[in-house]
């Protein structure tokens, strides 16, 4: 008879042993799932809430488990779990309670601590009107436990249960694992709206400064090459200048809406231009334009200033365009032309200002060298400097003007008239021109003496041969 009592209660013991596995496994295996969701769900509570309700149903036969925020003044049901549906529905039902004592859950969240009761019928408070209700969906018992940020209840997961009775030590560890990765999930999801609203509000600022400073300026800021601290260096760039003539008598000719519209639509046409070849853009000033080319990043000094060339002819066949649309439309009964000066040379480039308001600019004697050049420019013309011609000259057609003296400088400056690239002028001419290092040969057929041309040329070929 011991035999027999002995060899049952070692069949007990390992009954014992292999159920509290299982249900190790089980809570391993709920874990585990919860913590999944909780790192591929970030920006999304509620498979996060489903999925521990859901298993805490498994794990506590016989109760509901809910999951309830406060929601304004009151605590409303995210999640309800039960084995028999038609229970968890009801008690889903009973939600939302007022934000008040008078509410077991209410307790739980405002006093941010455990409510545990083994039997609601015999509480002290069982009269109260949470205890009734709580009484009248046919539950006894309950553990509600607050979800804790920072001390402060943002939430309670609760276990209710139809018999009475205290939870064992292995499911209240259970129940705070829960509630732990409830917390987790929350404020993953919290932290992640944040971010995002962050950010929202980063780019809708970032795309308004993006509209005061140039795009290369703007990505070397928001990238980190460029410290924004009253720092210059130098560095040969090539000016750019540009202004309307005679805007002044425009302005007094045309209504405050129609020159707004006019000068917005130039504006807007050369700094697409302006973008299209890379300037860097310095700053408007009126109806003038101001840019260089060069910093913060440069295609190497002639590359710069072949671009900025090529832009300042963009922006006049533009502008050409405009004016010709303006007119049609009776816009304008005159003309609106643009001057253009060109200048490269060693600039000083960088933050100049306070440490509370700078403004990133060039300065130095070749800028205003290109401010003079502007000035002196005819309607509609582009005036460079030498040094700037002689890097560009290999496909420019330009004409040297009488050396000009400007103030601030104390020898007269040589400069030299656009005509337009030395290709699209030929196809419209049947003149020939060649530019090279040493050498410049244009010739105007139908203005040349043929004879004299060609023995000046056989005496060029002549002496180049010895």
């Amino acid at each position: 008879m011991a035999q027999g009592q002995r060899s049952r209660s070692t069949k007990n013991e390992l009954e014992l042993v292999r159920r509290e596995l299982r249900e190790a496994v089980d809570r391993q295996a709920a874990t585990n799932e919860i913590l999944h969701l909780i790192s591929s769900s970030p920006i999304d509570t509620q498979p996060v809430f489903d999925a521990i309700v859901q298993s805490g149903s498994k794990l506590f036969p016989g109760a509901a488990v809910t999951m309830a925020l406060p929601i304004g003044d009151k605590v409303e049901a995210v999640a309800v779990a039960d084995e028999d549906p038609i229970r968890a529905e009801a008690w889903r039902g009973r939600f939302p309670f007022p934000l008040t004592l008078e509410y077991m859950h209410g307790v739980a969240i405002l006093e941010a601590r455990v409510v545990d009761i083994p039997d609601v019928a015999n509480a002290p408070n069982k009269d109260s009107a949470g205890a009734q209700n709580f009484l009248a969906s046919g539950y006894r018992a309950l553990t509600l436990t607050p979800l804790l940020r920072d001390d402060k209840a943002i939430g309670v997961l609760g276990i209710v249960r139809l018999s009475p009775g205290p939870l064992s030590n292995e499911q209240l560890a259970v129940l705070h694992t829960f509630a732990a990765q409830a917390v987790i999930a929350i404020e993953n999801t919290r932290l992640v709206n944040e971010l995002r609203q962050t950010n929202s509000i980063l780019e809708k600022v970032s795309d308004q400064l993006a509209k005061y400073i140039s795009p290369q300026l703007y990505h070397s800021i928001t990238t980190g090459e460029q410290d924004v601290a009253i720092v210059s260096k130098r560095k040969r760039l090539t000016i750019f200048f540009s202004d309307i003539v005679g805007f002044t008598e425009i302005t007094d000719q045309l209504e405050a809406e129609v020159l707004t519209g006019l000068l917005n639509e130039y504006l807007t046409a050369m700094s697409e231009i302006a973008e299209q070849f890379g300037a860097t853009f310095d700053k408007f000033i009126g109806d003038a334009i101001v840019c260089y080319f060069g910093d913060p990043e440069s295609m190497g000094v002639k590359e710069d200033a072949d671009a900025c060339v090529h832009m300042a002819l963009e922006m006049r066949r533009r502008l050409y365009k405009l004016q010709s649309g303006w007119q049609g439309k009776g816009l304008i009964d005159r003309s609106f032309e643009a001057r253009m000066g060109i200048n490269t040379g060693y600039c000083t480039v960088g933050n100049f200002g306070s440490q509370d308001r700078m403004d990133y600019t060039i300065i130095g004697h070749e800028v205003n060298l290109a401010a003079r050049l502007e000035s002196h420019a005819d309607a509609g013309g582009i005036l460079m400097a030498a040094e700037t011609y002689s890097l560009v000259k290999g496909w420019l057609l330009a004409e040297e003007q009488e050396a000009v003296t400007m103030k601030g400088f104390s020898q007269p400056v040589r400069t030299f008239r656009v005509k337009g690239q030395i290709d699209e002028f030929e196809k419209d001419s049947n003149d020939f021109h060649y530019v090279d290092e040493g050498v410049t040969i244009s010739i105007h057929y139908h203005r040349t003496d043929k004879p004299k041309t060609k023995q000046a040329l056989q005496k060029a070929i002549a002496q180049l041969d010895k």
